[in-house]
């Protein structure tokens, strides 16, 4: 397990070249973000990067900077990661979906690199971070996604563990034995899955049950062309009970089901109204959205419009 290493510094530009200079760098050590800092005569920043198995490890000093990551931003990497985050010195506000909060030292606050996200500081800051792969967060630390625009109290408890961990892997990853990085980066995720459980108190709180209802939301509308989508597949996926996601919904006056079926019938409705997809038959654009038969489809269909499916293709288009 090799470690590569890349450092930069704007002092090696002229001073208007440095804020340009560190966001090119900054699209390579945290994906592409569009950075917009005080307008003035130069830029310091200085980047340490550090790569091994799959883990990024980075350090980055700079004056002060905003930075906003959009869908369009997302797009432009195949590689994905949670990347956790701590500083030294300075303070961050850190945005992502409906999370959002405010990091100083000793907490320690995750991001999605999947997701728009956007931050900014009002004074020079000194931070570390830890790129985790994707799929390894996921399946180590579960709900992990509803933490993210979130902070940790680095000051105490699991949180103070964490923070100490943290700070001795950033300074000692290169004299681990490669064949034992493996090992300690895993313990490393695991100790995040501890620390980042969301608590009782998290689990019960409005805040964390909306960002993980919209969480919900976003994978049955990614899944609604499967006919299997149902409350028990979806619990499964999210690793809570059935009874939980029904409760989940109840907030929003609204069932699982109704709102599965809703989605099915809009997405079909636009469908049938789109020229370019007059070739498909009825059948074809109710199967493709998720529902088992034509029958059942045009029912749902004229019980929520008022009209059957076919009346409906047929009226005219503006």
């Amino acid at each position: 397990m090799l470690l590569s290493e890349e450092r930069w510094s704007s002092v090696q530009l002229p001073p208007a070249r440095q804020l340009p200079g560190f966001q090119e760098v900054f699209d390579r050590t945290h994906f592409h973000w569009g950075l917009k800092a005080p307008e003035h005569f130069s830029y310091a920043a200085n980047v340490r990067r550090r790569e091994t198995g799959g883990f990024v490890f980075t350090q980055i000093y700079c004056d002060p900077v905003a930075g906003f990551r959009t869908t369009e931003d997302v797009r432009k990497s195949d590689d994905h990661y949670f990347c956790l985050l701590y500083f030294d010195d300075g303070v961050c506000r850190l945005r992502q979906g409906r999370n959002e909060t405010v990091v100083r030292p000793n907490s320690i606050a995750v991001w999605d690199s999947t997701r728009p996200a956007e931050f900014e500081n009002s004074s020079a800051l000194d931070q570390y971070s830890i790129l985790i792969p994707h799929d390894m967060a996921r399946l180590l630390v579960p709900g992990i996604e509803d933490m993210c625009g979130l902070s940790l109290d680095g000051s105490s408890g699991l949180g103070a563990v964490l923070l100490s961990h943290l700070r001795q892997i950033h300074q000692t990853i290169e004299v681990i034995d490669p064949q034992d990085r493996p090992a300690v980066l895993r313990a490393t995720v695991e100790l995040i899955g501890a620390a980042f459980r969301p608590s009782v108190d998290q689990i019960g709180s409005s805040s964390f049950r909306r960002a993980l209802l919209n969480r919900v939301q976003d994978h049955i509308l990614t899944h609604l062309s499967d006919p299997g989508l149902s409350a028990a597949s979806i619990a499964a996926s999210f690793r809570f009970s059935p009874r939980y996601l029904h409760r989940l919904f109840e907030e929003s006056d609204v069932t699982v089901g109704t709102w599965i079926r809703k989605r099915r019938l809009d997405a079909s409705c636009a469908d049938l109204a789109d020229r370019k997809l007059a070739s498909l038959s009825i059948t074809e654009i109710a199967m493709r959205h998720g529902f088992a038969d034509a029958s059942h489809f045009s029912h749902a269909f004229k019980g929520e419009y008022g009209v059957s499916p076919r009346d409906y293709r047929r009226q005219p288009r503006s």
